[in-house]
């Protein structure tokens, strides 16, 4: 299988190719849905089953379907929707420089719909059908949260068995076992303005009142939990010399465990302003549950080592603190395993890219996944 999978290296980066060049930022709906439209040529010429789902606010999600034996239903998780604007690819272009290729959403994660593509490719290749029902979803508001596909994920992943994410691997080509919670809130401070020379004690200060707030915030990480609180955006007040009226804060909020979320929840909304004159109003929470390395999830890590081993490869497991759609789907209690598109590094930063070969181990590995029991060894 891995020598088959080797061999489709100029397939693949066409394939690939083709997907970068549909530059999709997650806002810009009627360039998503040129790719959504791209995407259903594509895998009905390969004998996927395809339906596109219109969104009024985001671009089509791509749901293709392909039949297979009595054995696990297969949930293949993508997106198309990349973080870069239109005009992108004229500053940073698609390139190959060896073993590495770059461009706008390589890794992050056209890649990954690539993969899905091949794999079922090199399985016929091979002489086979996948052992259970397939199905492919690519949604394409992932990078702002899958507010518009949270639904549509959850509902095709309570009809399967199992879940298996095609985003990238961690930066070292680990694949993704564990993924921290994410929740986000923004924080607004109103106080009183007043002269700052003349009279600044009639004044109460919403920017001193959120120094104090940040101090508070980040002060309830803890780090033998895994739970991160960060202000990662601030501002307010208006000219040099007035008291500041207005204030706002945003916060990054990353867990490990389930539960972690809620204490920081409550512990934000219980806040209490040092100057009682300063209203403070916290809205915001959890966008995604963590993925956490439960039984069932571990069970399929388990499964995907055994077919490592028989492909001649061996990748270590990997606990990161970015979120992905997979935490939806762990958080159900459907069986899920996530980094298993590519092999990549630099998501959202101008050196994207991809390491080819070991991609393509990827594409063997995710075909080892789906292939028939009976057909192994």
């Amino acid at each position: 299988m891995l020598t088959l999978a080797l061999e489709q290296e100029n397939g693949y980066l066409r394939t690939l190719e083709e997907l970068v060049r549909f530059e999709t930022p997650t806002a810009h709906k009627e360039a998503c849905d040129a790719l959504a439209q791209h995407l259903t040529a594509l895998l009905e010429g390969d004998g996927w089953s395809v339906k596109r789902h219109p969104r009024d606010e985001a671009g089509e999600i791509v749901e293709a379907k392909i039949a297979g034996g009595s054995g696990p239903r297969t949930l293949l998780l993508a997106h198309y929707d990349t973080v870069w604007p239109l005009g992108t690819l004229e500053r940073m272009p698609w390139r190959r420089d060896g073993n590495v290729v770059y461009g706008p959403g390589t890794c992050d994660m056209k890649a990954g719909i690539a993969a899905a593509v091949h794999a079922v490719r090199l399985l016929r290749a091979a002489g086979h059908e996948p052992r259970g029902d397939v199905t492919l979803l690519i949604t394409s508001d992932e990078e702002s949260g899958s507010h518009h596909s949270r639904p549509s994920i959850e509902e095709l992943a309570r009809a399967h068995d199992r879940v298996l994410v095609l985003e990238t691997s961690r930066d070292d080509g680990a694949i993704k076992i564990g993924r921290k919670g994410v929740a986000s809130y923004r924080v607004n401070f109103g106080g009183r303005s007043a002269h700052a020379g003349n009279d600044p004690e009639a004044g109460a200060s919403a920017l001193r009142e959120l120094a104090h707030f940040l101090l508070y915030a980040e002060d309830l990480s803890d780090r033998e939990a895994g739970t991160t609180v960060n202000v990662t955006v601030a501002g307010g007040g208006t000219v040099v010399n007035v008291i500041a009226e207005q204030a706002q804060a945003i916060l990054d909020v990353r867990v490990l465990r389930a539960g972690e979320d809620e204490r920081v929840d409550e512990a934000l909304r219980r806040y209490r302003p040092r100057d009682p004159r300063v209203l403070v109003e916290v809205e915001g929470g959890l966008n995604r549950p963590p993925l956490e390395p439960t039984e069932a999830n571990t069970r399929l890590w388990h499964e995907a080592q055994e077919r490592l081993r028989e492909l001649g490869l061996e990748l270590e497991g990997a606990i990161v603190g970015g979120g992905s759609d997979g935490n939806f789907t762990s958080a159900l209690g459907i069986p899920t395993l996530d980094g298993l598109g590519s092999s990549g590094a630099a998501s959202h930063a101008r050196n994207e890219h991809i390491r080819l070969r070991e991609t393509l181990e990827r594409v063997a590995l995710l075909a080892a996944l789906l292939q028939p029991e009976a057909s192994r060894g």
